[in-house]
């Protein structure tokens, strides 16, 4: 039962496919009838393509009535119905055409495919006068679900690309943007899109803003927009933030750097201020990192631009977090402003003493010191903190514990070092250094160590000296007596 409804069903979309065939032609081409035939000739009536893609058919048209015009039209049927077909000279569409009695004549036929028609082959006839010829399209390929792209170029009225100019895209006169981006350097947009119809609305600052209505974009199909052209303002201003959040640590003040530029054809002053500080915050604008000097307005000429500073001061005391604010600029077009945020965060900082700095030892002995740690930082712990004892060569050296878990922050701790030069060392001074090396940052110190004789050594020095000095004595008296 199943299969005689489907068979059913079947016979009777090929009825309707076949009705318009059975349809009166149009008055003219009664006409040509009337007084003869018009032959068409198609040197290739069948076509491979992707869908999305223009088929173009060349048709060659003999008129061997009397009658010299003829209307052109076509027929679609299902699957391609949503096709556009056109019949062109050139650039243009047409509908008529004129070729005398036992005339020829080339019309060309374009018929758009829809992107998203599925894979076959899919007939069409086109109509000249009384003249008919069938064509096929052959769709190999279907670009179903795909994104389409859409480019477009942005310049000046001088043939210069324009960076940085926001192109906004409306779908079916929508109040929000389908989607926002803004032209690279050499002037350009690629973005992908689902398949429709859009609106483009192109601003920049320092620009009378453009649009470009019902720009179709296919799905898997690039589709290109063209060039639009903005047309400079005689003021305006573009401020670039180099970045726009800044992290800082307790105590720091963050500074923001930002380029201000006059986009405009006239020379303006522009006045720099800020809003929406946190309470108690303070702000001000620089010409350099380091400038103590504030800056309240500055004046540029047309196409002039300066490097900025803008110094954010927190009241002391302030804690950790995220604190915004905008930084506000205001010309003679109006204001223009940007959003800055400052992260105030704590900081690692690891500090080393000890007691002494400078130790004496014999030759042959050892040096015991203390050495403290201490998170004197408010970010968090200090985590594996170990030691490197870097001694002259031969010398040992030992630090007990070897190494620290963690230390939270204001936390300390306190390890034993010991150093021992070898036996048979000159007697001299000697540095020794010990880097604390932890997870978050190292830190090193340095002490003098002082190495002496032992004091047997001198002790047997002075007996010899001692002996000696008693034999010359000795055998000075005895020969000088003889």
């Amino acid at each position: 039962m199943k299969e005689k409804i489907e068979q059913g069903l079947a016979a009777f979309c090929t009825a309707l496919m076949l009705l318009p065939l059975l349809v009166a032609a149009p008055a003219a081409a009664l006409d040509d009838a009337a007084g003869g035939t018009v032959s068409i000739h198609c040197d290739f009536p069948g076509q491979v393509i992707e869908a999305g893609e223009t088929a173009t058919f060349s048709l060659a048209v003999t008129n061997n009535g009397n009658s010299d015009q003829m209307e052109m039209w076509t027929e679609s049927f299902v699957g391609c119905r949503d096709w556009e077909m056109r019949f062109v000279d050139g650039e243009t569409e047409v509908n008529k055409v004129s070729i005398p009695p036992g005339g020829s004549k080339t019309v060309t036929l374009e018929v758009e495919t829809a992107a998203d028609t599925k894979v076959g082959e899919y007939p069409l006839k086109a109509h000249i006068g009384t003249g008919s010829i069938w064509l096929h399209v052959d769709i190999s390929k279907t670009h179903t679900g795909e994104l389409g792209t859409l480019d477009l170029t942005v310049t000046d009225k001088d043939g210069e690309k324009v960076k940085g100019a926001t192109v906004e895209v409306y779908e079916d006169k929508h109040a929000e943007p389908f989607d926002k981006v803004m032209t690279t350097a050499d002037g350009k947009i690629s973005t992908g899109l689902p398949q429709g119809v859009y609106d483009l609305v192109i601003e920049k600052a320092g620009y009378k803003g453009a649009d470009k209505k019902d720009v179709k974009v296919k799905c898997g199909i690039t589709t290109d927009a063209g060039t639009v052209m903005l047309e400079k303002s005689p003021y305006a201003a573009e401020m670039t933030i180099k970045s726009p959040i800044i992290t800082s640590p307790v105590g720091r003040n963050p500074v923001f750097e930002l380029n201000l530029k006059n986009a405009g054809t006239g020379d303006d002053n522009y006045i720099l201020s800020t809003k929406d500080l946190p309470e108690g915050w303070y702000a001000r604008y620089k010409e350099s990192a380091s400038a103590a000097g504030d800056l309240s307005e500055i004046f540029l000429r047309a196409g002039e631009e300066k490097d900025l500073y803008l110094e954010a001061i927190p009241p002391y005391g302030t804690g950790t977090g995220d604190y915004s604010f905008q930084a506000l600029i205001g010309s003679s077009a109006g204001e223009y402003s940007d959003e800055l945020t400052a992260k105030i965060r704590g900081s690692y900082e690891m500090r080393v003493s000890a007691d002494r700095y400078s130790y004496e030892t014999d030759m042959g002995g050892t040096v015991n010191f203390d050495l403290k740690v201490r998170n004197a930082g408010t970010a968090g712990a200090l985590t594996g903190i170990g030691f490197e004892v870097m001694a002259p060569q031969g010398w040992s050296a030992t630090v007990i514990p070897a190494n620290i878990t963690s230390l939270q922050p204001g936390e300390r701790d306190t390890v034993k070092v010991t150093v021992a030069p070898p036996s048979n060392i000159v007697a001299s001074d000697y540095k020794v250094s010990v880097k604390v090396i932890s997870d978050q940052g190292e830190e090193e110190e340095d002490f003098r160590i002082v190495v002496k004789e032992q004091s047997f050594a001198a002790i047997l020095g002075i007996l010899l000296l001692v002996g000696i000095a008693g034999g010359v004595w000795y055998y000075f008296r005895k020969y000088q007596r003889r």
